[in-house]
């Protein structure tokens, strides 16, 4: 198929910001797209997943949000841990949103295990 999206080509030509902070002894990466100020969106990626998976999607967004997307500890380039648990991946989600400068609390979107730490979060 040669036709690609139009949408899709504007998404993946937009390159996020990549940041890392680190959270109880392990640095979290994420990527940021948008402008600082404006409310605040992140993405939380599946199981064995990362935050590149939303790279198509979270572009989309930035008219009226500053997305994020996270790589939880143990996936994609945030760095690892000797346990994981749903409470400390949602500490993870909201250090980035406080990372991230969000003038207020932000509007969380996970999907599979990114859908419970939504939860949690």
């Amino acid at each position: 198929m040669t036709d690609v999206p139009a949408w899709f080509s504007r998404a993946i030509g937009e390159r996020p910001e990549e940041r890392s902070i680190p959270v109880a002894g392990t640095d979290i990466r994420y990527l940021s797209w948008g402008t600082a100020g404006k409310p605040g969106l992140v993405f939380i990626h599946g199981g064995a997943a990362h935050a590149q998976w939303w790279s198509f999607t979270a572009p989309l967004f930035t008219a009226d949000w500053h997305a994020v997307a996270i790589h939880l500890s143990g996936h994609g380039d945030s760095g690892r841990r000797t346990e994981y648990s749903h409470e400390l991946w949602s500490e993870e989600v909201m250090a980035v949103a406080e990372d991230a400068g969000f003038p207020g609390p932000p509007v969380v979107v996970g999907h599979s295990l990114g859908g419970m730490v939504t939860i949690q979060t």
